[in-house]
């Protein structure tokens, strides 16, 4: 028995949902949609209460254990819902790129990417700050040099934080075009994070880690 699916005739696209199909896609069927689209934010809302107390979060690990696994089972329910087809409105896209920001591998943080980039597409300008996050901490989880400069470290028992290796190809006129700071406003961030650790010095990009260069052509259809 054939299972339905979307096929290719002579490179054109066959919807499977065509004229008498028995199966009704999502953006078909309003009320599941919507249904569907309010879900998400009662999602992406747990996930931003979960993370109101960012101090326990970081100190309690009993809490943060319950978040994660909050959070597994947030990003699996997303998953369906994208499966399902019900991702429609710029807020879908927002909601569920936010959800998969507090992902554990760089294929989260990358998924968080594409979503807040369609957002931004469907006329959501407010995503530009999570698009260009989650591009950079995509790279920097990959071992490259992060575009934006939105990414600092602390590393365990250190006392100073460090600016991410940025990308010196990628120009400020980008940074700034896609809502963030300059790469001399972000090493002014780093600082104002060290003004209570006098020993800190000029701030300065991190120096554990030899991250790769990330030239034009590495991010298609962004850089």
């Amino acid at each position: 028995m054939r299972g339905v699916g979307a096929c290719i005739i002579a490179g054109v696209f066959v919807s499977p949902f065509a004229k008498g199909s028995d199966v009704v896609s999502c953006h078909q069927d309003s009320g599941r949609q919507l249904a569907r689209s309010e879900e998400l934010q009662r999602i992406v809302g747990a996930d931003q209460a979960d993370r109101k107390d960012q101090d326990r979060f970081f100190r309690d690990a009993k809490f943060r254990n319950r978040v994660l696994l909050r959070d597994l089972e947030r990003r699996k329910r997303v998953g369906e819902i994208f499966g399902e087809g019900c991702f429609k409105e710029a807020r879908d896209f927002a909601a569920s790129a936010l959800v998969y920001q507090h992902g554990d591998i760089p294929e989260h943080f990358f998924q968080a990417f594409i979503w807040s980039k369609r957002a931004i597409d469907l006329g959501a300008d407010s995503q530009k700050e999570l698009m260009g996050k989650a591009l950079d901490r995509y790279l920097v989880n990959i071992g490259q040099r992060q575009l934006i400069a939105t990414q600092a470290t602390k590393a365990m028992g250190a006392k100073c934080w460090c600016l991410e290796q940025v990308e010196a190809t990628f120009p400020d006129e980008r940074r700034l075009a896609n809502g963030h700071r300059s790469l001399s406003q972000a090493l002014d961030w780093i600082s104002e994070l060290n003004k209570d650790e006098p020993s800190c010095s000029e701030p300065k990009p991190c120096e554990d880690k030899a991250l790769k260069p990330t030239p034009s052509g590495f991010v298609p259809g962004f850089w």
